[in-house]
Protein backbone atom coordinates (compact mmCIF):
# COMPACT_ATOMS: atom_id res chain seq x y z
CA UNK A 1 0.00 0.00 0.00
CA UNK A 2 1.28 3.55 -0.66
CA UNK A 3 2.27 5.37 1.93
CA UNK A 4 1.69 9.06 2.00
CA UNK A 5 2.94 12.33 3.55
CA UNK A 6 2.51 15.94 4.07
CA UNK A 7 5.41 18.13 5.00
CA UNK A 8 5.35 21.68 5.87
CA UNK A 9 8.12 23.95 6.30
CA UNK A 10 9.19 27.88 6.04
CA UNK A 11 12.43 26.49 4.63
CA UNK A 12 12.82 24.51 1.60
CA UNK A 13 15.84 23.98 -1.57
CA UNK A 14 17.08 25.31 -3.50
CA UNK A 15 17.37 27.57 -0.02
CA UNK A 16 21.15 26.66 2.09
CA UNK A 17 20.02 26.86 5.19
CA UNK A 18 20.00 24.28 7.85
CA UNK A 19 16.12 24.42 8.20
CA UNK A 20 15.81 24.20 4.31
CA UNK A 21 18.53 20.94 4.30
CA UNK A 22 16.67 18.88 6.89
CA UNK A 23 13.32 19.52 5.51
CA UNK A 24 14.34 18.77 1.68
CA UNK A 25 16.48 16.00 3.09
CA UNK A 26 13.29 14.83 4.79
CA UNK A 27 11.41 14.51 1.73
CA UNK A 28 13.95 13.58 -1.09
CA UNK A 29 14.43 10.81 1.13
CA UNK A 30 10.86 9.37 1.74
CA UNK A 31 10.17 10.38 -1.94
CA UNK A 32 12.78 7.84 -3.08
CA UNK A 33 11.42 5.00 -0.59
CA UNK A 34 8.41 4.85 -2.63
CA UNK A 35 6.75 7.51 -0.07
CA UNK A 36 4.30 10.17 -2.02
CA UNK A 37 5.52 13.28 -0.58
CA UNK A 38 4.14 16.39 -1.06
CA UNK A 39 5.25 20.08 0.39
CA UNK A 40 4.04 23.06 1.60
CA UNK A 41 6.39 26.11 2.05
CA UNK A 42 7.24 29.79 0.99
CA UNK A 43 9.10 30.73 -2.35
CA UNK A 44 12.59 31.09 -1.28
CA UNK A 45 13.85 33.69 0.36
CA UNK A 46 16.17 32.70 3.39
CA UNK A 47 18.50 34.98 4.41
CA UNK A 48 18.32 37.35 2.60
CA UNK A 49 14.65 38.23 3.42
CA UNK A 50 13.84 38.95 -0.28
CA UNK A 51 12.64 36.10 -3.24
CA UNK A 52 14.94 34.58 -4.83
CA UNK A 53 15.61 35.62 -8.63
CA UNK A 54 13.48 33.22 -10.91
CA UNK A 55 10.48 32.58 -8.42
CA UNK A 56 9.23 35.91 -8.04
CA UNK A 57 5.64 34.05 -9.70
CA UNK A 58 2.27 33.73 -9.09
CA UNK A 59 1.71 31.68 -6.07
CA UNK A 60 0.28 29.31 -5.48
CA UNK A 61 3.02 27.46 -7.73
CA UNK A 62 3.30 24.14 -7.87
CA UNK A 63 6.22 21.67 -9.00
CA UNK A 64 8.04 18.54 -8.78
CA UNK A 65 11.09 18.17 -7.52
CA UNK A 66 12.96 15.00 -7.82
CA UNK A 67 9.58 12.79 -6.82
CA UNK A 68 8.39 15.66 -4.35
CA UNK A 69 5.38 17.83 -5.45
CA UNK A 70 6.42 20.70 -3.95
CA UNK A 71 4.08 24.01 -3.30
CA UNK A 72 5.27 26.81 -2.75
CA UNK A 73 3.30 30.31 -1.39
CA UNK A 74 4.07 33.72 -1.03
CA UNK A 75 5.87 34.93 2.04
CA UNK A 76 5.37 37.99 4.13
CA UNK A 77 8.62 39.44 4.36
CA UNK A 78 9.42 41.72 7.72
CA UNK A 79 12.48 43.44 9.10
CA UNK A 80 14.23 40.19 10.96
CA UNK A 81 14.42 42.46 14.20
CA UNK A 82 10.97 43.43 14.46
CA UNK A 83 9.66 40.61 16.96
CA UNK A 84 6.06 41.59 16.49
CA UNK A 85 6.32 41.60 12.41
CA UNK A 86 7.49 38.40 12.56
CA UNK A 87 5.27 36.64 14.54
CA UNK A 88 2.73 37.93 12.07
CA UNK A 89 4.47 37.12 9.09
CA UNK A 90 4.37 33.61 11.33
CA UNK A 91 0.65 33.61 11.50
CA UNK A 92 0.27 34.47 7.93
CA UNK A 93 2.22 31.74 6.50
CA UNK A 94 0.83 29.09 8.50
CA UNK A 95 -3.78 30.72 7.78
CA UNK A 96 -2.03 29.93 4.00
CA UNK A 97 -0.61 26.43 4.72
CA UNK A 98 -3.55 25.20 6.37
CA UNK A 99 -6.22 26.87 3.63
CA UNK A 100 -3.60 25.03 1.54
CA UNK A 101 -3.62 21.56 3.55
CA UNK A 102 -7.08 21.42 3.26
CA UNK A 103 -6.66 21.22 -0.42
CA UNK A 104 -4.33 18.17 -0.31
CA UNK A 105 -6.82 14.75 -0.41
CA UNK A 106 -4.82 12.61 1.06
CA UNK A 107 -2.11 12.20 3.97
CA UNK A 108 -1.15 9.73 5.89
CA UNK A 109 0.93 11.56 7.75
CA UNK A 110 1.62 15.32 8.66
CA UNK A 111 4.81 16.97 9.57
CA UNK A 112 5.54 19.83 10.10
CA UNK A 113 9.43 21.22 10.82
CA UNK A 114 9.95 24.50 12.19
CA UNK A 115 11.33 27.35 13.66
CA UNK A 116 7.95 29.15 12.67
CA UNK A 117 7.04 28.26 16.13
CA UNK A 118 3.15 29.00 15.09
CA UNK A 119 3.23 26.25 12.42
CA UNK A 120 3.28 23.71 15.42
CA UNK A 121 -0.22 24.34 16.87
CA UNK A 122 -1.89 25.27 13.39
CA UNK A 123 -0.59 21.74 12.23
CA UNK A 124 -1.97 19.84 15.45
CA UNK A 125 -5.26 21.54 14.63
CA UNK A 126 -5.43 20.17 11.48
CA UNK A 127 -4.35 17.03 12.22
CA UNK A 128 -7.21 16.81 14.52
CA UNK A 129 -9.48 17.94 11.15
CA UNK A 130 -8.20 15.30 9.20
CA UNK A 131 -7.71 12.35 11.91
CA UNK A 132 -4.08 12.22 10.98
CA UNK A 133 -1.25 11.63 12.87
CA UNK A 134 1.01 14.41 13.48
CA UNK A 135 4.65 14.22 13.73
CA UNK A 136 6.28 17.45 14.94
CA UNK A 137 9.48 18.33 14.27
CA UNK A 138 11.28 21.07 16.42
CA UNK A 139 14.37 22.91 15.85
CA UNK A 140 14.34 25.43 17.57
CA UNK A 141 12.74 26.17 20.82
CA UNK A 142 11.96 30.06 19.54
CA UNK A 143 9.50 30.33 21.87
CA UNK A 144 12.32 30.93 24.58
CA UNK A 145 14.56 32.89 22.41
CA UNK A 146 13.14 37.04 23.97
CA UNK A 147 13.77 34.87 27.60
CA UNK A 148 17.33 33.85 26.35
CA UNK A 149 18.73 37.77 24.81
CA UNK A 150 16.76 39.41 27.49
CA UNK A 151 13.85 41.10 25.14
CA UNK A 152 10.95 42.49 26.88
CA UNK A 153 7.63 40.60 25.56
CA UNK A 154 5.09 42.07 27.77
CA UNK A 155 4.58 37.98 28.86
CA UNK A 156 4.03 36.58 24.95
CA UNK A 157 6.51 34.13 25.59
CA UNK A 158 5.05 32.71 28.53
CA UNK A 159 1.79 32.08 26.62
CA UNK A 160 3.76 30.77 23.84
CA UNK A 161 5.40 28.36 26.04
CA UNK A 162 1.90 27.42 27.63
CA UNK A 163 0.91 26.71 23.94
CA UNK A 164 3.76 25.10 22.52
CA UNK A 165 4.25 22.92 25.74
CA UNK A 166 -0.30 21.80 25.53
CA UNK A 167 0.50 21.12 21.86
CA UNK A 168 3.57 18.75 22.72
CA UNK A 169 1.38 16.41 25.07
CA UNK A 170 -0.71 15.78 22.53
CA UNK A 171 1.34 15.09 19.38
CA UNK A 172 1.49 11.83 18.36
CA UNK A 173 5.63 11.68 17.39
CA UNK A 174 8.33 14.82 18.64
CA UNK A 175 11.72 14.87 16.51
CA UNK A 176 14.40 17.06 17.53
CA UNK A 177 17.43 17.70 16.14
CA UNK A 178 19.35 18.38 18.94
CA UNK A 179 19.64 16.46 22.68
CA UNK A 180 18.80 19.55 24.41
CA UNK A 181 15.63 19.96 22.75
CA UNK A 182 15.11 16.19 23.31
CA UNK A 183 15.94 16.56 27.16
CA UNK A 184 13.13 19.73 26.95
CA UNK A 185 10.04 17.70 25.93
CA UNK A 186 10.61 14.30 27.25
CA UNK A 187 8.80 14.80 30.36
CA UNK A 188 5.91 16.21 28.40
CA UNK A 189 5.52 13.39 25.48
CA UNK A 190 7.78 10.35 26.23
CA UNK A 191 7.55 9.85 22.49
CA UNK A 192 10.26 12.44 21.81
CA UNK A 193 13.04 11.19 19.56
CA UNK A 194 16.78 12.30 18.40
CA UNK A 195 16.92 12.69 15.18
CA UNK A 196 20.33 14.82 14.44
CA UNK A 197 21.45 16.58 11.81
CA UNK A 198 24.58 15.44 9.17
CA UNK A 199 25.92 15.10 6.28
CA UNK A 200 25.41 13.58 3.04
CA UNK A 201 27.55 10.93 1.93
CA UNK A 202 27.79 12.77 -1.30
CA UNK A 203 29.87 15.59 0.65
CA UNK A 204 31.99 13.10 2.50
CA UNK A 205 33.30 11.95 -1.14
CA UNK A 206 33.74 15.01 -2.34
CA UNK A 207 35.28 16.62 0.24
CA UNK A 208 38.27 13.24 0.84
CA UNK A 209 41.02 15.02 -1.32
CA UNK A 210 40.30 18.12 0.80
CA UNK A 211 40.74 16.46 3.70
CA UNK A 212 44.26 14.72 2.61
CA UNK A 213 45.20 18.43 1.17
CA UNK A 214 45.41 19.86 4.38
CA UNK A 215 47.94 22.36 5.32
CA UNK A 216 48.80 25.16 7.07
CA UNK A 217 50.27 28.35 5.21
CA UNK A 218 52.57 31.49 6.55
CA UNK A 219 49.29 33.65 6.55
CA UNK A 220 46.92 30.56 7.94
CA UNK A 221 43.27 31.16 7.25
CA UNK A 222 40.36 31.37 9.53
CA UNK A 223 37.09 30.48 7.72
CA UNK A 224 32.83 30.84 9.25
CA UNK A 225 30.42 29.61 7.02
CA UNK A 226 27.28 30.30 8.01
CA UNK A 227 24.24 32.59 9.20
CA UNK A 228 25.15 36.02 10.44
CA UNK A 229 22.45 35.91 12.85
CA UNK A 230 22.08 37.12 16.83
CA UNK A 231 22.28 33.88 18.95
CA UNK A 232 25.94 32.77 16.68
CA UNK A 233 27.56 35.67 18.57
CA UNK A 234 29.83 36.67 15.56
CA UNK A 235 30.70 40.10 17.09
CA UNK A 236 32.95 37.74 19.56
CA UNK A 237 34.70 36.28 16.81
CA UNK A 238 35.30 40.24 15.25
CA UNK A 239 36.70 41.12 18.30
CA UNK A 240 39.35 37.83 17.82
CA UNK A 241 40.21 39.05 14.86
CA UNK A 242 41.63 42.13 16.10
CA UNK A 243 43.92 40.32 18.25
CA UNK A 244 45.43 37.70 15.14
CA UNK A 245 46.65 40.56 12.65
CA UNK A 246 48.94 38.06 11.43
CA UNK A 247 46.44 35.64 10.31
CA UNK A 248 43.50 36.18 7.28
CA UNK A 249 39.78 35.36 7.95
CA UNK A 250 36.56 34.56 5.44
CA UNK A 251 33.08 35.02 6.92
CA UNK A 252 30.71 33.37 3.89
CA UNK A 253 26.66 33.69 4.29
CA UNK A 254 24.91 36.19 5.50
CA UNK A 255 21.36 37.42 7.73
CA UNK A 256 20.27 39.92 9.57
CA UNK A 257 23.88 40.67 11.84
CA UNK A 258 25.92 40.96 8.44
CA UNK A 259 25.48 44.99 7.92
CA UNK A 260 26.52 45.68 11.76
CA UNK A 261 29.58 43.04 11.60
CA UNK A 262 31.08 44.94 8.57
CA UNK A 263 30.65 48.09 10.41
CA UNK A 264 32.12 46.68 13.78
CA UNK A 265 35.32 45.29 11.39
CA UNK A 266 35.86 48.79 9.71
CA UNK A 267 39.79 49.73 9.89
CA UNK A 268 40.77 45.75 9.70
CA UNK A 269 42.79 44.46 6.72
CA UNK A 270 43.09 41.00 7.13
CA UNK A 271 39.19 39.81 7.16
CA UNK A 272 36.65 39.59 4.12
CA UNK A 273 32.81 39.18 4.12
CA UNK A 274 31.34 37.26 1.10
CA UNK A 275 28.05 36.07 0.23
CA UNK A 276 26.21 32.77 0.48
CA UNK A 277 27.61 30.06 -2.36
CA UNK A 278 27.18 27.58 -4.11
CA UNK A 279 28.28 23.79 -2.19
CA UNK A 280 31.02 22.93 -4.82
CA UNK A 281 32.23 26.96 -4.12
CA UNK A 282 31.84 26.15 -0.89
CA UNK A 283 34.08 23.04 -0.67
CA UNK A 284 36.95 25.26 -2.74
CA UNK A 285 37.35 27.98 0.41
CA UNK A 286 37.31 25.00 2.74
CA UNK A 287 40.22 23.63 0.92
CA UNK A 288 41.89 26.95 1.71
CA UNK A 289 40.86 26.89 5.44
CA UNK A 290 43.32 26.35 8.23
CA UNK A 291 40.72 26.46 11.42
CA UNK A 292 36.90 26.61 10.88
CA UNK A 293 34.82 28.39 13.48
CA UNK A 294 31.67 27.75 14.86
CA UNK A 295 30.14 30.08 17.98
CA UNK A 296 26.94 30.24 19.62
CA UNK A 297 26.03 33.49 21.40
CA UNK A 298 26.83 33.19 25.55
CA UNK A 299 23.61 32.61 27.90
CA UNK A 300 21.07 29.52 28.20
CA UNK A 301 20.89 29.32 24.24
CA UNK A 302 24.36 28.23 24.45
CA UNK A 303 23.90 25.09 26.30
CA UNK A 304 21.19 23.86 24.04
CA UNK A 305 22.79 24.82 20.72
CA UNK A 306 24.61 21.95 18.05
CA UNK A 307 25.23 24.12 15.48
CA UNK A 308 25.12 22.04 12.38
CA UNK A 309 27.75 23.08 10.37
CA UNK A 310 30.14 21.91 13.08
CA UNK A 311 28.88 18.72 11.02
CA UNK A 312 30.36 19.75 7.79
CA UNK A 313 33.12 21.48 8.93
CA UNK A 314 34.22 17.79 10.63
CA UNK A 315 33.28 16.21 7.64
CA UNK A 316 35.77 18.38 5.08
CA UNK A 317 38.82 17.47 7.33
CA UNK A 318 39.46 21.02 9.23
CA UNK A 319 40.03 21.74 12.77
CA UNK A 320 37.37 23.05 14.31
CA UNK A 321 37.35 25.91 17.27
CA UNK A 322 33.96 25.74 18.92
CA UNK A 323 33.31 28.31 21.13
CA UNK A 324 30.11 27.16 22.92
CA UNK A 325 28.87 25.87 26.28
CA UNK A 326 26.43 22.50 27.14
CA UNK A 327 26.68 19.23 25.99
CA UNK A 328 28.09 19.59 22.32
CA UNK A 329 31.52 21.45 23.64
CA UNK A 330 31.30 18.91 26.42
CA UNK A 331 31.52 15.71 24.09
CA UNK A 332 33.93 17.71 21.35
CA UNK A 333 36.50 18.49 23.85
CA UNK A 334 36.56 15.59 25.85
CA UNK A 335 36.69 13.10 22.47
CA UNK A 336 38.90 15.66 20.79
CA UNK A 337 37.25 16.47 18.15
CA UNK A 338 37.52 20.19 18.44
CA UNK A 339 38.92 23.15 20.42
CA UNK A 340 36.52 24.49 22.82
CA UNK A 341 36.63 27.46 24.24
CA UNK A 342 33.63 29.69 26.49
CA UNK A 343 31.08 31.91 24.18
CA UNK A 344 31.52 35.40 24.35
CA UNK A 345 35.23 35.45 24.89
CA UNK A 346 36.80 37.27 22.08
CA UNK A 347 40.70 36.43 24.17
CA UNK A 348 39.72 33.07 24.73
CA UNK A 349 38.84 32.29 20.92
CA UNK A 350 41.99 34.22 19.89
CA UNK A 351 43.92 31.75 22.02
CA UNK A 352 41.89 28.71 20.48
CA UNK A 353 42.13 29.50 17.09
CA UNK A 354 46.01 30.09 17.79
CA UNK A 355 46.16 27.32 19.64
CA UNK A 356 45.51 24.92 16.42
CA UNK A 357 47.97 27.14 14.08
CA UNK A 358 50.48 26.71 16.14
CA UNK A 359 50.28 22.69 16.55
CA UNK A 360 49.77 21.30 12.92
CA UNK A 361 50.24 17.49 13.45
CA UNK A 362 47.84 17.74 16.80
CA UNK A 363 45.61 19.71 14.23
CA UNK A 364 45.83 17.07 11.97
CA UNK A 365 45.01 14.15 14.07
CA UNK A 366 41.83 16.06 15.57
CA UNK A 367 40.63 16.75 11.97
CA UNK A 368 41.10 13.04 11.38
CA UNK A 369 39.30 11.92 14.40
CA UNK A 370 36.69 14.49 13.60
CA UNK A 371 35.73 13.28 9.95
CA UNK A 372 35.72 9.49 11.65
CA UNK A 373 32.70 10.38 13.67
CA UNK A 374 31.26 11.94 10.77
CA UNK A 375 31.30 8.60 9.38
CA UNK A 376 30.36 6.45 11.61
CA UNK A 377 27.98 8.86 13.47
CA UNK A 378 26.59 11.78 11.05
CA UNK A 379 25.59 10.77 7.42
CA UNK A 380 22.45 12.10 6.47
CA UNK A 381 21.55 8.70 4.77
CA UNK A 382 21.78 6.65 7.90
CA UNK A 383 19.95 9.38 10.44
CA UNK A 384 17.51 9.07 7.92
CA UNK A 385 16.31 5.24 8.24
CA UNK A 386 15.90 6.03 12.03
CA UNK A 387 13.52 9.06 11.11
CA UNK A 388 11.53 6.58 8.31
CA UNK A 389 11.09 3.27 11.00
CA UNK A 390 9.61 6.23 13.50
CA UNK A 391 7.18 6.95 10.83
CA UNK A 392 6.44 3.78 9.84
CA UNK A 393 6.28 2.32 13.38
CA UNK A 394 3.19 5.17 13.53
CA UNK A 395 1.67 3.96 10.83
CA UNK A 396 1.35 0.77 11.90
CA UNK A 397 0.40 1.96 15.65
CA UNK A 398 -2.34 3.56 13.80
CA UNK A 399 -3.30 0.80 11.48
CA UNK A 400 -3.27 2.99 8.40
CA UNK A 401 -0.23 0.92 6.48
CA UNK A 402 -1.35 -2.80 6.06
CA UNK A 403 1.85 -3.59 4.64
CA UNK A 404 4.60 -2.16 2.46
Amino acid sequence: MEKSILIISSHYYPETGAGAKRATSFAEFLASKGWKVTVITLLPNYPYNRVYDGYRIKTPYVSVEKGVKVIRLKPLLVPKDNFVLRIFAELVFSFKAFLQSLKVKKADILLVTTPYMLLGPTVFLLSKIKRTPYVWDVRDLTWLYPRYVGKRTFGLEILFEWIMKIVARRTDVILAPVQGIVDYFKPINIRTYLIPNGVSAELLEKSRSIFYEYRIEKKPLVMYAGLFGYMHGLSTLIEAVKKLPQYEFSLIGDGPERKQLIKQSEGLNNIEFLPYVNHDKLLEYYRKATVCVSLVRAGEFSKIAEPSKVWEYMAVGRPVVYCGEGPLAKYLEENGLAVVCPPGDPEALASAIKKVVDSPEQAREMARRAREFVEKERVREKILEDFERELQDLLLERGRVISG
